[in-house]
């Protein structure tokens, strides 16, 4: 069983849609999943999962800064654990 970070960003609430689909799929293999909005992740311990998601939304050609902010300030722990992007 791991434990699995679900991050997302989301404009008109899409993304939080699929993610929560996703969540209920990856618990349904009975792994633990902390859906987290992207603009709570500083009160997250990354070190504590196993693997993280990112899922965000594209407005313009373009992510949220936000999202860029999270990659680049944690891209050190993205890299060192299995990660996903789906923009």
């Amino acid at each position: 069983m791991m434990n699995i970070l679900l991050l997302y960003s989301t404009t008109d609430g899409h993304t939080l849609e699929i993610c929560q689909r996703l969540k209920a799929l990856i618990e349904q293999a009975q792994h633990t999943v902390s859906l987290v909005d992207i603009k709570d992740s500083a009160a997250v311990n990354l070190h504590s999962f196993d693997k993280i998601v990112i899922g965000a939304s594209i407005r313009y050609g373009k992510h949220h800064p936000q999202v860029t902010d999270f990659i680049d300030k944690n891209k050190q722990i993205l890299d060192g654990r299995p990660n996903a992007f789906s923009p």
